[in-house]
């Protein structure tokens, strides 16, 4: 049986979020043991480290952000009067991993500003970020970019861009099938289509209407926080890889 070097392993920005999620007794908590979403977050880790699977999502709207990406980091900067990129490099140091979506500055490795940004699918999934406040897992996310890249600061960026068409075409097939019309030409399903475009484009939205800009802070004590609980995360890992692999002591050939 193959064992891991878990004394190497870095957390990916993304994970943050839920391996800083406390357990919910405040015994847990005095003793120091980890809550059941960190435990349940170092798992997926232990899955991928171990034997490279993780659940992969792919969705139309995940479709949609990727194609709009340009255009919409083009919207934010004629918004903002600032150039920003898209960042190509997956940054890693001693503890942490990730992949910062937008930045300003000279190069990421020299940025003054790294964001996580994101394209909302429709209207009623971007307007709630205008009243939004920073959760646990984006301000987790942002310092650690911030200590990957040594920006001082960032932002949540959220943008609402028209669905570009080879992703809205899909849709439109998906409803057809649904509807279950004699054709694409039936009054039912040409009403049902106007709405879907009308639902998924927004042309008749200004720019300025369209991006949400939520500032997070860097965080030096959290930063460090983060990092102090590393060497804690990888011995759990060990200590589970083992308790894994005593479960049978049999060798199968």
């Amino acid at each position: 049986m193959n064992t891991t070097n878990w004394d190497s392993v870095k957390f990916r920005a993304s994970s943050w979020g839920n391996l800083m999620t406390d357990p919910k007794s405040a015994e847990d908590k005095k003793a120091g043991r980890l809550g059941e979403t960190c435990k349940a977050e170092l798992i997926k880790i232990y899955n991928l480290v171990k034997y490279g699977r993780r659940k992969e999502i792919v969705t139309a709207a995940m479709d949609k952000g990727k194609l709009v990406e340009k255009d919409s980091i083009a919207m934010y900067s004629y918004l903002e009067g600032v150039e920003y990129h898209k960042n190509e490099y997956q940054m890693e140091n001693d503890f942490f991993t990730g992949h910062p979506d937008v930045y300003s500055g000279i190069d990421i490795y020299n940025a003054d500003t790294v964001d996580d940004m994101k394209n909302s699918w429709e209207l009623d999934s971007f307007t709630p970020w205008v009243d939004a406040k920073p959760d646990k897992a984006g301000v987790c996310q942002l310092n650690c970019y911030y200590d990957l890249t040594g920006a001082k600061s960032g932002a949540l960026v959220r943008a609402l861009m028209d669905c570009p068409p080879e992703v809205l075409e899909g849709e439109k097939y998906y409803l057809l099938r649904k509807m279950n019309v004699i054709s694409e030409d039936s009054p039912e399903f040409k009403k049902a289509e106007a709405e879907l475009v009308r639902n998924l484009t927004f042309p008749d939205i200004p720019p300025q209407e369209r991006l949400i800009k939520i500032p997070v802070e860097r965080d030096d004590e959290l930063i460090e926080k983060m990092k102090f609980k590393v060497p804690i995360f990888r011995q759990w890992l060990s200590d589970f890889e083992k308790k894994h692999l005593s479960l049978y002591k049999t060798q199968v050939v």
